[in-house]
């Protein structure tokens, strides 16, 4: 058998930048976090970040791909559709944050709406099923919020997906598609040290 090449072992990871202001500076987070959670797995890996409406248009290769947050509500329907279109068609491992997990959720008809709150700082995370995303992850840890919008936990969103995690309150935390490797987190792991590399370095395991 042919020896494996290091390029063929590399994984090609697109972030999608979703960000409307200060995009390239708060991309940069991204970028240092998956750089962090390479060195924990031990990969080698090519990053690429694609703006939210060219994502149509890329014409790149990519192995997995990682939603950014953003300013913009999806609930407002300020997501654009070239995105929602893009992630309802993907079969590709997604992990989606913040903004990119709402996106994700509504690309599969579920609801996203404000629930009258602003979810700041640090705030602790219940693991329903320590698999996937969280495998070895301890039941109960703290990972960084900022968000307005929820994804409402109602039968579309479990017809569609997994819930994998909540909040003390039972709002949904983190989430998986059903039959696809698409993932969700309301939080923001490339903010959460450590437990956002974990986490990380979960994903990534998922692409060997």
């Amino acid at each position: 058998m042919d020896a494996v090449s290091s390029e063929d072992m590399k994984q090609n990871i697109l972030i999608i930048n979703c960000y409307r202001e200060e995009a390239e500076m708060k991309i940069a987070g991204y970028h240092e976090w998956l750089k962090a959670g390479a060195a924990a797995a031990v990969q080698e890996l090519d990053v690429r970040d694609v703006n939210e409406r060219d994502v149509l248009s890329y014409a790149g290769e990519f192995s997995a791909l990682v939603v950014s947050g953003s300013q913009k509500m999806v609930g407002n329907s300020e997501a654009e559709p070239g995105l929602l279109e893009f992630l309802s068609k993907n079969r590709r491992p997604l992990l989606g944050i913040c903004y990119g997990h709402q996106a994700l959720a509504r690309a599969f008809g579920c609801l996203v709406k404000k629930d009258g709150r602003k979810h700041l700082g640090d705030k602790e995370i219940f693991i329903k099923k320590a698999q996937g995303l969280f495998s070895a992850s301890p039941p109960v840890f703290k990972m960084r919020q900022s968000h307005e919008e929820i994804v409402v936990r109602d039968p579309v969103l479990e017809g569609n997906f997994h819930v994998l995690a909540h909040n003390a309150s039972g709002r949904v935390e983190a989430i998986v598609h059903r039959e696809y490797p698409l993932y969700g987190v309301q939080f923001h792991p490339e903010k959460s040290g450590e437990f956002g590399v974990k986490l990380l370095v979960n994903f990534l395991n998922i692409l060997k």
